[in-house]
């Protein structure tokens, strides 16, 4: 394949699958409350799973697809809930903010860095690190502790958005799988927005 038409399927493949999530959010409206913690354990399985379990990929074709429809639903919930306490306005405001974010951030990792494969395995300790912190966080829920690691997956996931511009740039890719990676740094940047956002302000 030519170098325009994989990247012309890595953003179909981007598109493709905020669409499925999309879809996903739409029907989290009709999940019952109290199913949504059960789907968030099975969207963090998946996560643990696709991270620990060789050959368990979890932007495989049927995973990513179930991936995505799965952290809609689970989604749904804080958008809505951050909706309702800061309204639509701030809400969309936070995801423009976090798509220019993802954009600044990509054009650095394309045109400002050379090749810079070596992160890839620094990146994944720093991203079990939050995992662990998080779920550890769970059980002990300290304010404080919530905020570093919602500052620190932030920085994760733009540093991942870096990393994955430059594996475009330097053709380290497979079209389908670097656009459900680069849907899951933009999902998750602007989630971890929303987040401190809400930690901020709910302390004012």
């Amino acid at each position: 394949m030519s170098k325009d038409r994989n990247l012309r399927l890595v953003w179909l493949y981007f598109i493709y699958y905020w669409v499925i999530f999309g879809i996903g959010t739409y029907f989290g409206q009709y999940l019952p409350e109290s199913w949504r913690p059960t789907a968030s354990m099975v969207v963090f399985g998946i996560l643990m799973i696709s991270l620990f379990v060789r050959g368990f990929n979890r932007a495989g074709p049927v995973i990513s697809h179930f991936y995505a429809i799965l952290i809609g639903l689970v989604s749904y919930g804080l958008f809505e809930s951050f909706i309702e306490d800061f309204g639509s306005g701030i809400f969309y405001r936070v995801i423009i903010l976090g798509v220019l974010v993802f954009i600044f951030f990509g054009f650095i990792g394309y045109f400002w860095l050379d090749d810079v494969s070596h992160w890839g395995k620094y990146l994944f300790i720093a991203l079990l690190i939050v995992i662990f912190a998080s779920l550890m966080n769970f059980f002990i829920n300290l304010p404080y502790l919530s905020l570093i690691i919602t500052i620190a997956a932030l920085v994760v996931y733009v540093c991942f958005t870096m990393y994955d511009f430059n594996r475009i740039k330097n053709k380290k890719y497979t079209p389908r799988v670097m656009g459900f990676h680069l849907f899951i740094n933009l999902l998750m940047i602007i989630k971890r927005l929303l987040r401190l956002y809400r930690y901020v302000n709910s302390r004012r």
